[in-house]
């Protein structure tokens, strides 16, 4: 085949041998198959020859391609076994680093071999070996209940293949997510730290409509997986918080009715230890420690009440007790029981609320008793016009029926039940706009109503503030009788007292002209041109005079107050002297304090001067006090009068050592006509202090006295220094104002 090969490619390509020849093979040329065929023709021997030769370099031929195309393959396989490397390197780099970012453990079993940790990186989690063996024993670093349920579950996982995804608890207080699942030939444990969850953008895109988890990759399982308990944690965690702040106290308990939850509240109520409640003690256990500290209601027999109360776990009804504590707080309790055993407890202090309750009730029973027992007809009528509240007065006023006012009638059926009694249509239409009005000003409203019966009605109406309004009707027909009746007794008496007043004026004119005759006949008696008189005449004439001289002054005091009360005394204010009125007022008794052995001592402060005043007036003040300090003095007596300033006043202070006044008395001391001698020698007409107190208010001053039997008495007149500074007087009198006959100015004074 070879020499077929060889004998083509000759007789093909005859240039290429006749080349060698030619460059200087001349043994090769004779070799060739032209040498051959040239000199020795078709020899066999000669063209085996040239055969296996031509066959020889033809092998050679194709080994040297052969190797050279091995060469280039093995040259292109290296190239890509070194590029495959440096994949599964940069591969085996990239998990590296995503095992490594995440907070996690991964452990893997291969067939019956033991766990190997693949991955590590939860050193940051409190509670967890650093050996795969130590992890394994999940009972010494995981709480007692979820050590179990994981060792159960990882059980199934490498007997029966299946997967699962819990959350467990360290046991100090961390908590982590396992999940499970079947490998090539073993399984996969994955143990992951939820307290720092950063899979939002997973939990962002579970939100998304897609394929159900079941038929997720085991990947998108975990991210789903992941983000259904990071979201599940923020959810527990915000009600945890809201609980907290809430005042009702929870408690959850498990089915072996062990305390799984506690919020801030259940504590405080309970004042029990928070330690102690997280060591999670069994609702026996907590109803035993509350027994101890008289936490709990008294009981005759409380382990039966125990026994009773624990065993409602067996049923999923709702109970509801209140607890009435020996302390006085008042507990209500609601518990819940759910299907699995569970139970859910919530604890109410309600003893401020059954307090405000109790005060509420008593308050409502006391204003209800205290309208039912008015006088007062009351009804509340509601923002929509029917009646809400009455009492019987209202009823019995408008001869209304107790029942069909119960029945909240409107204001419009109100109203045409008591036309019968009152039939005007404007003060109806004014009261049913006051309760049906939706103005936001809503103004009170009252008035009277004279019923065709002849009862008087004195009604109100309020507004409310929750937009009812109050209705009140007061039966005023005896107090306006009454009232009509001391209105026209008041105008009797004042047509009496001006009648009193003009008589009393017109009779002391009348007497006054006989009695200026009577005086003057007497003096001309006394004069010697009139002829003698004998001793005993002289005594009867002189008598004559004293007594004419009395009566004198008795119908001046009286047309003086006839003045006063009628507002026609008329008071003359000029600038006066204080010693000048002082002297006036000393000379008319003059003869009356030597006649009766007395000493008058007049004291005038350095700083007094003048001060405005009627100085005839003022006289005849001074003059009365002292006569009537010189009427109460026995023989020997001292009488002062001292006259100083006190600050803006002028003060007039008149003191005698006489038998003094009594205390009861001294109230009616300045009445008219009221005198008392009390053993003295004095007699009067009681107008003398009436008289005083009059015109001393008129310019604006007081009166004031001070006396006591035995030691006697002081009369104190104070006069503004300033005219405008003093009060201004009234110049009508009011007889019997403080017990004292006088003006209303004695009222200012």
């Amino acid at each position: 085949m070879l020499a077929s090969v060889w004998l083509k490619n000759t007789l093909k390509y005859p240039h290429f041998w006749c080349s060698l020849a030619a460059i200087g093979w001349p043994g090769f040329a004779a070799a060739t198959p032209f040498g051959v065929f040239t000199e020795f023709g078709f020899d066999a021997r000669s063209l085996l020859l040239a055969g296996i030769i031509a066959g020889s370099m033809g092998f050679a031929v194709l080994a040297g391609g052969i190797f050279l195309r091995a060469a280039a393959a093995s040259r292109k396989a290296a190239r890509r076994a070194s590029e495959a490397s440096e994949q599964l390197e940069r591969e085996s780099a990239s998990l590296q680093s995503l095992l490594a970012a995440e907070p996690q453990l991964l452990i893997s079993w291969e067939a019956e071999d033991s766990p190997v940790l693949a991955a590590a990186s939860l050193h940051h989690c409190a509670g967890i070996p650093d050996e795969v063996d130590d992890v394994v024993s999940f009972s010494s670093w995981l709480e007692r209940e979820s050590a179990a349920r994981l060792k159960n579950h990882i059980d199934a996982l490498l007997e029966d293949g299946t997967g699962f995804a819990i959350r467990v608890e360290t046991l100090k207080g961390a908590h982590l997510e396992t999940i499970g699942r079947v490998s090539a030939g073993g399984a996969i444990l994955k143990i992951r730290d939820i307290e720092n969850d950063r899979q939002e953008s997973a939990s962002r895109g579970k939100t998304q409509d897609g394929p159900d988890a079941n038929d997720q990759p085991d990947g998108n399982l975990d991210v789903a997986l992941e983000a259904d308990q990071g979201a599940l944690k923020r959810h527990m965690e915000a009600h945890t918080r809201t609980l907290d702040r809430i005042r009702t106290a929870v408690a959850i308990f498990s089915a072996d009715q062990r305390l799984r939850y506690f919020n801030q509240a259940f504590s405080d109520m309970w004042t029990l230890d928070e330690p102690w409640l997280e060591a999670e003690p069994t609702e026996g256990e907590i109803l035993d420690t509350l027994r101890q500290r008289s936490c709990l209601p008294e009981q005759a027999n409380y382990g039966e009440w125990k026994q009773k109360h624990l065993a409602r776990y067996e049923s999923e009804e709702t109970f509801e007790d209140s607890w009435h504590l020996p302390d006085g707080r008042t507990v209500q309790v609601v518990a819940n029981h759910t299907s699995d055993g569970s139970a859910t407890y919530l604890y109410e202090n309600i003893t401020e609320e059954l307090a405000l309750k109790s005060k509420y009730n008593a308050l409502i029973r006391v204003q209800k008793e205290t309208l039912d027992h008015l006088r007062e007809g009351v009804a509340v009528f509601a923002s929509n016009g029917r009646l809400k509240l009455f009492n019987p007065a209202y009823a019995s006023i408008w001869k209304l029926g107790t029942e069909a006012l119960a029945e909240e009638p409107h204001i419009d059926e109100v109203i045409n039940w008591c036309r019968v009694l009152f039939d005007d249509d404007e003060s109806w239409d004014e009261v049913k706009l006051a309760i049906t009005s939706i103005d936001y000003e809503r103004e009170p409203l009252e008035g009277q109503l004279n019923r065709p019966d002849g009862s008087i009605l004195a009604y109100a109406g309020l507004p409310l503030p929750d937009g009812a309004t109050l209705l009140t009707y007061v039966d005023i027909t005896d107090s306006k009788h009454v009232e009509n009746a001391l209105i026209e007794r008041n105008e009797a008496l004042v047509a009496a007292d001006h009648l009193k007043s003009a008589f009393i004026s017109h009779v002391s004119y009348e007497l006054r002209t006989p009695l200026t005759n009577i005086i003057g006949f007497a003096d001309l008696l006394t004069r010697p041109h009139t002829g003698s008189l004998n001793e005993q005449q002289q005594e009867y004439l002189g008598d004559i005079q004293s007594s004419s001289d009395s009566l004198l002054t008795i119908i001046n005091d009286i047309l003086d107050l006839a003045n006063i009360d009628a507002g026609a005394l008329e008071l003359n204010f000029v600038p006066v002297m204080a010693s000048e009125v002082i002297d006036a007022a000393v000379v008319g008794v003059r003869e009356r304090l030597k006649h009766g052995e007395l000493e008058l001592d007049v004291r005038i402060g350095d700083d007094v001067d003048e001060f405005p005043a009627d100085a005839q007036r003022m006289t005849q003040v001074l003059f009365n006090l002292l006569s009537n300090a010189i009427g109460f003095s026995e023989p020997g007596n001292r009488i002062s009068l001292d006259c100083q300033r006190e600050g803006e006043m002028i003060a007039f202070i008149i003191e005698d050592r006489g038998r003094g006044i009594p205390e009861d008395y001294q109230e009616n001391a300045f009445n008219r006509f009221e005198t008392r001698p009390h053993g003295s020698r004095h007699r009067g007409a009681g107008l003398g202090l009436a008289i005083v107190k009059n015109l001393v208010e008129l310019h604006g001053g007081t009166v004031s006295l001070k006396s006591a039997p035995g030691v006697g008495t002081t009369v104190t007149v104070r006069l503004p220094l300033d005219r405008k500074a003093g009060k201004t007087p009234s110049l009508k009198s009011q007889e019997g104002d403080s017990g004292v006959g006088a003006s209303p100015a004695a009222a200012t004074g």
